[in-house]
């Protein structure tokens, strides 16, 4: 359902209050605020972490080491998995004393409905589970830990659950083991997928970075 399209541009000209942009632009950034008007979202970042440019996406994929799936190659499984709209991150500044330390990291993923029809599930509860299945496929020795009971964010159905996995760098020297906040909903012919991702065996915490995110997001 949404928050309707009034209170959408609402919330959206508080957010990007002071900044001078193009109103043909889809997407927008105030600080700590992002709005994709295309895709009716809203969310605030973390104060002082970063968003990363999605074109630089690239390079943060070519250095995490992933699994074959199912007898496919890495190009291939990232193609299937699609570039995120939206990354941010603590660390987004490339700096060396970081070489080494996990980052913790918000991901969104937007996927139309119509892209996935082919895959023979028949409510969203399948593909939630088929997604598991995948994911385990592709990161080492992933596991989901807890399952919450289904909510609404703006009026809209969102499942959540905790996972873990092992985390593989070109710049770490063996696998790391990292926590995984997943949350998905379908609204207005998307699949929205956010991924908070933290490590605690690095004392990378970000649960309350998580959770205020989390109260900030809107859809219309």
């Amino acid at each position: 359902m949404g928050i309707g399209r009034r209170e959408f541009l609402r919330l959206t000209s508080l957010a990007l209050t002071g900044l001078i942009f193009d109103p043909l632009k889809a997407v927008a950034v105030n600080d700590n605020a992002y709005v994709n008007k295309k895709l009716g979202i809203l969310f605030y970042k973390p104060q002082d972490w970063g968003f990363i440019a999605v074109k630089d996406f690239g390079k943060l994929k070519s250095e995490q080491i992933i699994g074959k799936g199912l007898d496919e190659t890495t190009d291939e499984i990232w193609n299937e998995l699609g570039d995120p709209v939206c990354v941010v991150t603590k660390y987004y500044q490339d700096k060396p004393e970081q070489k080494g330390i996990f980052s913790p990291t918000i991901t969104l993923n937007i996927t139309p409905k119509n892209e996935l029809e082919n895959l023979g599930y028949e409510t969203f509860e399948e593909l939630i589970d088929m997604s598991h299945y995948g994911t385990s496929q592709i990161l080492k020795d992933f596991r989901v830990t807890k399952t919450y009971e289904p909510y609404n964010i703006s009026n809209c159905k969102f499942y959540e659950f905790d996972a873990e996995y092992l985390f593989e760098h070109v710049d770490i020297d063996e696998p790391l083991k990292v926590e995984l906040k997943v949350l998905k909903g379908e609204h207005n012919g998307f699949y929205y997928d956010f991924n908070c991702h933290q490590s605690k065996a690095q004392h990378q915490f970000a649960d309350k970075e998580f959770s205020e995110f989390i109260q900030t997001i809107k859809l219309i």
